[in-house]
């Protein structure tokens, strides 16, 4: 499986428009990887959220939205899902257009958004809509030759939240975006139904030690989880843990957090970055 970042931020990105910070400041300074646009991957044809990033991530980051016909959402906040730009257009379709997997509340919600605008459609040539699928914790679907079981996420229970458990053949990628701590349920799903995982992509919005709140973690709950996830079998020393959906409150560079990373042996996510699973 081929794992590509575009974008690595948290809610704002780095820098924040309005943010003179040290972290913001070094970014629009030095740029590179310390530039972190709204959280986005794709994992060979599958892509991995579609925050209000993906127009630009289309045209300036190499990202061929044809290629990635199945959507998974992780959840109904803009930095990871903007149904803006194309989706709801007057396209040129050559490829049977594009489905999008959602937690149920949001899933429900913008079914039936579209549905109103679908009403309207007087456009010529009509607007296209794309297809929404709820998805259901624990009940794995197949995109192609993957199969993808949601888990519930520790973060905003209010719209729902999922976590995702891609797998193919004998490789699987844990993707943990948003989330503090795993909730106990998913716990015991993973305890319950051993799987070995090839990589994880951790949440680590906060700053070493903040714990401003329960729904995203900090680089020691991100090596918790890491140690948890050993505990129970589902990784060893052959995982990868991957850091990503960074924002300003990290309080560090790529380079400090890349540094304070090797601690524990993780790798730092980065926008373009990529990885063969």
């Amino acid at each position: 499986m081929k794992l590509k970042y575009y974008g690595t931020g948290a809610g704002a990105g780095i820098p924040e428009i309005c943010c003179s910070c040290r972290v913001c400041e070094h970014a629009r300074r030095y740029g590179g990887p310390n530039i972190r646009t709204r959280s986005q991957a794709t994992l060979d044809e599958i892509m991995i959220d579609c925050p209000v990033d993906a127009y630009a991530h289309s045209v300036y980051c190499g990202l061929d939205i044809r290629r990635h016909r199945h959507i998974l959402i992780t959840h109904a906040h803009a930095d990871h899902f903007s149904m803006t730009g194309g989706f709801a257009s007057r396209f040129q379709d050559d490829g049977g257009g594009w489905t999008f997997y959602m937690p149920p509340i949001s899933a429900a919600e913008e079914s039936e958004r579209i549905a109103k605008m679908a009403e309207n459609n007087t456009k010529f040539p009509p607007q296209r809509y794309p297809r929404i699928v709820p998805v259901a914790p624990f009940t794995p679907f197949w995109i192609g030759t993957h199969r993808i079981t949601p888990l519930p996420s520790n973060h905003a229970a209010s719209i729902g939240t999922m976590l995702y458990l891609i797998e193919q053949e004998n490789k699987a990628l844990l993707w943990v975006h948003d989330s503090g701590y795993l909730l106990p349920e998913t716990i015991h799903y993973l305890r319950e139904h051993p799987v070995h995982l090839n990589a994880v992509s951790l949440d680590c919005t906060l700053g070493r030690g903040q714990r401003i709140t329960a729904s995203h973690m900090d680089i020691d709950q991100c090596a918790d989880t890491a140690c948890l996830l050993r505990q129970i079998g589902c990784a060893d020393e052959a995982t990868v843990f991957l850091l990503s959906h960074m924002g300003h409150l990290v309080e560090k560079t790529h380079d400090e957090l890349r540094a304070q990373a090797q601690e524990f042996g993780f790798w730092v996510a980065y926008d373009g970055m990529e990885l063969n699973i």
